[in-house]
């Protein structure tokens, strides 16, 4: 394991664990042997550095910026739940187009409110540049 105090990619891993939902802080600090008083430095010390870096490339954006934000997005993408298929998608649609009652609905389809939502932007964007798969989900709400 890298250590977040020298790396900044296993710095933003730690950071998207520690912003998480129900994170056990204590718990994420332990394993990396940091408590509270050690994060707030180490943190203070990369936000710094990422601050720096902003000045340091006139010609884009620097590459401890991008190797910040690649890894910070990649942590969030490997910690969240698989993404709805379509299909799954369409089913809990139809199923709020008939008026069923949201929180009632999600829990019988044992779909978190949050899986939802995320299933919801991503397959409207989707549907906005595929016109069959704009159509299928027509199709499917008649």
């Amino acid at each position: 394991m890298a250590d977040p105090r020298r790396d900044v990619s296993a710095y933003a891993a730690l950071a998207a664990a520690l912003a998480a939902p129900g994170a056990d802080r204590a718990a994420l600090l332990s394993e990396h042997g940091l408590d509270e008083e050690a994060w707030d430095a180490l943190d203070d010390a990369w936000q710094s550095r990422l601050s720096e870096a902003q000045g340091d490339d006139d010609l884009g954006v620097p590459a401890l910026l991008t190797a910040y934000a690649e890894a910070f997005s990649r942590a969030q993408r490997e910690r969240s739940p698989a993404l709805l298929s379509f299909e799954r998608f369409l089913e809990a649609a139809r199923e709020m187009k008939r008026g069923s009652d949201m929180a009632t609905l999600l829990k019988r389809l044992d779909i978190s409110l949050e899986a939802y939502l995320r299933a919801q932007a991503h397959w409207t964007a989707k549907m906005l540049e595929d016109d069959e798969l704009a159509a299928r989900f027509q199709r499917a709400m008649r």
